[in-house]
């Protein structure tokens, strides 16, 4: 696509709302295709909350997609498993616990192992493995780089938009300020302000009846208590009602360690902006009673002060309203569970921004949309739904697993088969024949 193939607006462009993640990929693709885009951020500068962020070959087949250049900056942060053995391994699961059977397993002792055993070489194809990490700042960091300084405006936090007579937008800001815009694509979160405008206030997150306690452990201290084979590979520790994970990042330096018990009964404490509430070691050990003592003191160790609430966002309503659209989290936010959030915001962004581009004029762009949300809203929503079975699978709560380990591979291979290798380009061009 030439760079005067499409047709903006004379005067205005297509305003982004929210420069996290997918906000940044979805203008890297825009401005590929000489679209006029403008980014508006609530924050004083770019940034992101939180640490280590998994890719599977589904999320690297889309940076790849949207540029090949926004890859290439991926792999310069990316880590991997430290063991060369298992470099088509996503994760390796092991007992959090004793088995209930008094004669079974013992904390600690391994379950198996989650490989791509159906297209092991394409994450090599691309110059990875078939799970990578990367620090969400360095991520953030190489999607800055490609975007020129200039499409950004900071401090300008979204209250509404008004549609005109001529069908452009009006945005109004809570500083006071307004901006005019063709269209408008909301990637402003879980929390999306833009989303009243497309589904109205009945759609909005909802408590999954999960906590997280988060630790950054610095990569001696996790290789002394642990040992460097656990330390340094992807690990997921199973038990009954809960389970925790631990991976490596920044180049192994540190390992992030997110330890989740299944606690349904307090969706109240979460009626707060924040979703987070102080965390002690003492709540900690309460919600991991008989886990494996080494992984739970070095988590205690590093505990970080705050335990967050994890929401999802399941529904059936549209992604798309006229010239108004949702990308990413403020779409189809997903607890993590089987690492895909930011990977399907990547997809959006690929395919949102071919779909726009093949219109080729502003004026069409809501075709884009309705294609987008046809083969999007499928997809998406499927993973939070299977984001939250794999929660109640490795809390042992899922009554056709329970602590059958067999059973437990079997359902977490199916939804990672799905999850991996979906064709994007075929999903564009499936999308495409709808405009």
């Amino acid at each position: 696509m030439s760079r005067t193939a499409f047709k903006n607006h004379a005067q205005f462009p297509i305003a982004i709302v929210g420069g996290g993640l997918g906000g940044l990929a979805l203008a890297v693709g825009l401005l590929k295709h000489g679209i006029n885009v403008h980014i508006y951020e609530a924050a004083e500068a770019f940034s992101e909350i939180g640490a280590g962020v998994a890719f599977g070959i589904n999320s690297i087949t889309a940076l790849h997609l949207i540029d090949p250049k926004l890859l290439e900056g991926y792999k310069k942060h990316a880590t991997f498993n430290a063991d060369a053995d298992r470099a088509s391994t996503f994760m390796s699961f092991r007992w959090g616990v004793d088995e209930a059977n008094q004669t079974g397993h013992k904390a600690g002792d391994a379950m198996f192992n989650l490989d791509d055993e159906w297209h092991p070489n394409r994450a090599e194809d691309f110059g990875v493995r078939t799970r990578s990490c990367i620090h969400r700042a360095r991520l953030l960091d190489e999607l800055v780089a490609l975007l020129p300084d200039d499409v950004t405006s900071f401090r300008k936090s979204f209250v509404a938009a008004d549609q005109q007579e001529d069908g452009t937008l009006e945005i109004r800001f809570a500083d006071g300020t307004t901006a005019e815009a063709s269209a408008l694509i909301g990637c402003d979160g879980i929390k999306s302000k833009v989303r009243e405008l497309v589904c109205g206030t009945g759609v909005s997150a909802t408590y999954a009846g999960e906590v997280a306690y988060r630790a950054m452990v610095p990569k001696t201290h996790a290789e002394k208590a642990l040992g460097a084979d656990l330390a340094l590979n992807g690990t997921i520790y199973c038990g009954y009602g809960g389970y925790i994970v631990t991976y490596p990042i920044e180049n192994c330096d540190f390992v992030n360690m997110v330890a989740i018990p299944h606690d349904p009964g307090k969706a109240w404490i979460w009626d707060r902006e924040n979703w987070t509430v102080p965390a002690t070691t003492t709540d900690l050990r309460k919600s991991f009673v008989g886990w494996l003592p080494s992984l739970i003191d070095i988590i205690s160790d590093h505990l970080m002060p705050s335990k967050w609430a994890l929401f999802d966002l399941q529904h059936d309503a549209s992604y798309f309203k006229d010239n108004i659209c949702l990308l990413g989290d403020s779409a189809h936010a997903t607890t993590p569970h089987l690492g895909a959030g930011a990977g399907m915001a990547m997809e959006d962004a690929y395919v949102l921004s071919q779909l726009i581009a093949t219109t080729g004029d502003i004026a069409h762009i809501a075709k884009a949309f309705r294609a987008y949300d046809a083969v999007r809203r499928p997809r998406t929503q499927k993973c939070i739904e299977e984001s939250r079975n794999a929660a109640m699978a490795m809390d042992f709560l899922e009554p056709h697993v329970a602590d059958d380990t067999s059973a437990l591979e079997k359902a977490l291979k199916s939804s990672y088969k799905w999850l991996w290798h979906e064709d994007l380009e075929s999903q564009v061009r499936g999308a495409k024949a709808l405009l």
